[in-house]
């Protein structure tokens, strides 16, 4: 019986396709040519132009020819004509055989190739379809061979995070197998951490040693590969908690070895494995280099979404400690996952609120993640354990930036400052300076801002005249919530929540919703009724001192 046409000398990469008219070419022609192949082996060298339709122009075609080329070789591995035969050695009917079967898997490779360019072109359905094969081939192997096929996983991974663009469709695709699938989610966290572990090893190794490395990552994919991981990582269910939540898998795998009979551990049912390499992925991410916007994406859902499902969270000392250390918006989005591992994971960090201290500058009040800071200031400053120097410097700080602050900082910075004194009675005494010994402006004020130790500054020597000049505020609100350090300090604490997420939209919206006083009524003003000339002696309580 003749078999397929082998061209010698050439290998399965560089082997010439028969020629083929692909725009004359219908579906129900390529149909037919996968029919053929199934019926005997003198018409598998339908394959060939199998595999030159797949890359036809016309959608339908080439969708037509991938999904006829998967049915071909699935049926060809059902009926075993892709295995080698047992005896080579059985004379020229056997050897016939093998060179079917070799010349089969060959081809089949350049259809796996084709599979996995399909998945970076910019076409979404060849994107889902190839998915969806390869997927559906990783499933058939690992079921001939009795273990997870993930020397072909490990190809699809590493061509849907390098890919220049990762398309919405295939994305959803692929986080949507990695959720439903343990063993699929368990082998994606493995092999994209190595991945990542591979690129930061080549960057690392000499050039004249990186030939002799297995695998080398194109440093060109790891851009790619920091913006598409990302997305996907994102969107990944969090780890199972116990071994109750694991047990849909994609492959069903035998509990025994073929061929020893010993029983077999799948490590995807596994919670300490699968929390194992879900740390190891989650590492190797945050060794590369990222941009400040995917720095930003994880700091703000690490303490959530990542530290609880960490085998070791001290492993991100480095990282946080980094990102602590960054100033800006880096430095706040950094504290809550600093604050657990301190807390819960006893980290020790001396530093930690000269630190904080210095987080407190100008720039502050204006910054998007304002209110999640000032949450977190709330709760560090919460012990009564601290000591007074350090408390006064962070409440005398907090004053002294209400007066360049918005409206909606300056109400959160009062209350803040009431819930400190309240907490630390012997800071009171800001608020209750007699004699020489009382500050009234910012010329004569013994604290200096500009002094990054606490115990330095002088916010025990001073005073809290900042909270004075609020009294006198445009915004009705603000100058009436500044006298309440007119009391004694008698009342609860405020409750900081009701203060954070408050905007100029809101305060606007508050205010246009006040009753209006009745008519002939004197509007209340939020300023002295006595207007003072421009070079007219300013009142003897004024609050600043012109050179």
């Amino acid at each position: 019986m003749p078999g397929p046409t082998k061209k010698s000398g050439k290998t399965p990469s560089s082997r010439k396709r028969k020629a083929t008219s692909k725009s004359d070419t219908s579906v129900e022609q390529v149909r037919q040519l996968a029919k053929e192949c199934l019926e005997s082996t003198t018409n598998l060298n339908n394959i060939v132009e199998l595999l030159d339709l797949c890359e036809s122009e016309h959608p339908e075609v080439a969708h037509a020819a991938t999904v006829s080329l998967h049915h071909v070789y699935s049926k060809l591995s059902e009926r075993g004509d892709l295995k080698r035969p047992k005896n080579e050695g059985g004379g020229s009917g056997v050897a016939a055989k093998s060179n079917v079967a070799n010349w089969l898997r060959e081809n089949r490779q350049l259809f796996i190739n084709l599979l996995l360019k399909s998945l970076t072109g910019s076409e979404p359905s060849k994107q889902i379809v190839a998915l969806q094969i390869l997927l559906g081939m990783v499933k058939h192997e690992s079921e001939n061979i009795g273990d997870f096929d993930n020397n072909l996983f490990q190809r699809v991974v590493d061509e849907c995070v390098g890919a220049d663009e990762l398309g919405d469709h295939l994305l959803e695709l692929l986080v949507q197998n990695i959720n439903n699938y343990d063993d699929i989610r368990y082998y994606f966290y493995k092999d994209f951490g190595k991945f990542l572990q591979s690129a930061v090893s080549t960057s690392l190794q000499p050039e004249e040693t990186r030939s002799k490395r297995r695998k080398v990552v194109d440093p060109t994919k790891l851009s790619s590969a920091v913006k598409n991981g990302i997305e996907i990582l994102t969107q990944i269910n969090d780890p199972a908690k116990d071994a109750e939540e694991l047990g849909n898998c994609l492959i069903t795998l035998p509990a025994q070895d073929a061929k020893t009979g010993a029983m077999k551990t799948n490590f995807a049912l596994q919670v300490a494995a699968q929390r194992t390499v879900f740390t190891e992925c989650w590492l190797a991410f945050m060794r590369q280099p990222m941009t400040v916007d995917v720095y930003k994406r994880i700091l703000v859902m690490l303490h959530k979404k990542i530290i609880p499902f960490m085998a070791k969270p001290t492993l991100l000392i480095d990282f946080l400690v980094d990102a602590y250390d960054a100033g800006g918006p880096v430095s706040l989005l950094a504290l809550n996952g600093l604050f657990t591992l301190i807390t819960k994971h006893n980290l020790d960090y001396p530093d930690f609120y000269t630190k904080l201290y210095a987080l407190f500058d100008r720039n502050l009040m204006h910054v998007k993640y304002r209110s999640r800071f000032f949450r977190l200031v709330d709760l560090f400053l919460s012990s009564s354990q601290l000591p007074s120097y350090l408390v006064a410097a962070f409440i005398k700080r907090m004053s002294r930036l209400s007066l360049t602050a918005p409206p909606a900082g300056i109400l959160i910075l009062i209350p803040l400052i009431y819930n400190l004194l309240k907490r630390h009675p012997s800071c009171i005494r800001l608020i209750h300076v007699e004699g020489e010994v009382s500050r009234t402006d910012a010329v004569t004020d013994p604290y200096n801002f500009d002094e990054p130790d606490l115990a330095k500054c002088g916010a025990m020597e001073s005073c809290l005249w900042e909270l004075q000049t609020l009294k006198n505020h445009y915004l009705p609100s603000v100058s009436g919530l500044a006298r309440i350090f007119e009391e004694s300090l008698a009342k609860p604490e405020y409750d900081l929540e009701d203060f954070l997420d408050h905007s100029y939209n809101t305060l606007f919206e508050s205010e246009t919703k006040k009753k209006r006083p009745e008519e002939g009524a004197a509007a209340p003003l939020a300023i002295h009724a006595k207007v003072v000339g421009m070079f007219d002696k300013l009142p003897a309580d004024s609050l600043w001192v012109l050179p």
